[in-house]
Formats: structure tokens, C-alpha cells, sequence
């Protein structure tokens, strides 16, 4: 009676032994196919990756040819801040004829991808303490738009300003969100930051630049003559 119930029911071992096994290879095949899908479309997103550049130039204004030749044919981001001081040169332009000196943030894209759904954040503040906080939102950045956000802070004694903080968050072709941003230290220093956005509201640090000042140089150029001087 014994040997027959025993050789009826199988055990605890001889289950796992069948089961184990099963689970196992569905694991595999689904952990295997995760990570071929991750390779697969990590490839597919690096090519469609954007890099940005920017640079602080003191330009005369309103514009001459020579700024889109040298700079790129773009957009001027006009915030409130931005309307006063330009409203102001182009009246003093039509009056005296002569341009006046504004100071602008150039910024660029490298790469020949565009980006979309693009948040442009740039606060700043003149010398007499005043300061600027702008936000731009613009649904395509073409790779060839070169944007041009003017800096010099309205009614201030000055045409320098000192850069505070700029955040740029924008999406990819293939849909990968990222934020560039630097953010002045107390040293006056620039702490700047490439971060990634995943599942939808974590950002997790991809870059971490070297922190810097913002330095005075010459933009060397192959006709004599064309060099800009970068404030």
C-alpha cells in the first residue's frame, strides 16, 4: 500500500526538477531578449543625440551681415527684457544712425539632428544687482537655427551682464529627453551638467563638465580680419 502511493505522487524533487528547469529557460529568454532590445535600441538612439555649444559675444545691434556670416542665420529670443533693449537700439538706429553695443548668448546646434518640444531657461543680472529671468519654448529647434538671446539687462549702466543660470531641456527623434544646464557658484564659477530623463520623471547625470569661468577669447577665423572678441 505504501509503495504504491509513494510511486503514484510525485515528490517535492522530482517537481523542481521538471519546473526549475522550465522557469529557467523562459527567464533567460526574456532577460536575453531585454538586453538584445536595450543594445539594439541604445544603438538607434546615439546617432539621433544632439550637442550643444554656446558662446557670449558682445554684438553691435541691429545686426550687420556679418553676424549671420560668421554665426549662423538664426532666431533672437526675445523675452520682456530682451523687447526693451532692442526696441531701444532700433529707435536710437533710426535716429542716429548708429548701432548700439548689446551683449547676447549664441547658442548652437552641432550635430545635424534637430530636437523638439524645447525649454529654454537663462537668468542673468546686471551690475547694478537687477536680475533677468527668462523662459523660451519653442516645439522644433532645427540643427542649422542658430539662437541669438540678447543679455544686456534694459536701463542698466552697462552692456555686460553677469550669466546666472542657463537650463535647456528638449527631446530627441527618438524621443530621449534631456536637460543641459550650468548654474553659477559662489567661487563665480560654472558647474555644468548633461543629465538624462528616465521613465518619465527621474534625471539621472550623463556628463559632468569640468567647472570653468567664463573666459575672454579671440574666435579665430581663416579671413584676416574677422575675429570676434568673445566677452
Amino acid at each position: 500500500m505504501n509503495t504504491l502511493t509513494t510511486n503514484a505522487v510525485p515528490t517535492t524533487i522530482q517537481y523542481m526538477t521538471v519546473v526549475v528547469p522550465l522557469i529557467t529557460a523562459v527567464l533567460t529568454f526574456i532577460l536575453t531578449s531585454l538586453f538584445t532590445s536595450f543594445k539594439e535600441r541604445k544603438a538607434m538612439n546615439i546617432p539621433k543625440r544632439v550637442i550643444l555649444d554656446y558662446a557670449e559675444y558682445t554684438f553691435d545691434y541691429p545686426f550687420e551681415n556679418k553676424v549671420s556670416e560668421n554665426h549662423g542665420n538664426g532666431r533672437i529670443l526675445l523675452g520682456s527684457n530682451g523687447k526693451n533693449i532692442t526696441n531701444e537700439a532700433l529707435d536710437f538706429y533710426k535716429g542716429a544712425r548708429t548701432r548700439s553695443p548689446l551683449q547676447f548668448l549664441v547658442l548652437k546646434n552641432v550635430t545635424e539632428n534637430n530636437v523638439i518640444n524645447v525649454k529654454i531657461r537663462t537668468v542673468y543680472g546686471s551690475k547694478e544687482g537687477e536680475k533677468v529671468d527668462e523662459m523660451f519654448i519653442m516645439p522644433v529647434w532645427e540643427h542649422k537655427t542658430t539662437l541669438y538671446l540678447p543679455q544686456t539687462v534694459y536701463c542698466s549702466k552697462s552692456t555686460f551682464s553677469t550669466n546666472l543660470e542657463l537650463v535647456i531641456t528638449y527631446t530627441t527623434a527618438n524621443f530621449e529627453t534631456f536637460k543641459y544646464s550650468y548654474k553659477r557658484t559662489k567661487k563665480n564659477l560654472y558647474k555644468e551638467r548633461l543629465k538624462k530623463r528616465y521613465l518619465g520623471f527621474i534625471w539621472l547625470t550623463k556628463i559632468r563638465y569640468f567647472k570653468q569661468s567664463f573666459n575672454s577669447f579671440l574666435v579665430v577665423r581663416s579671413k584676416f580680419g574677422s575675429s570676434d572678441n568673445n566677452q
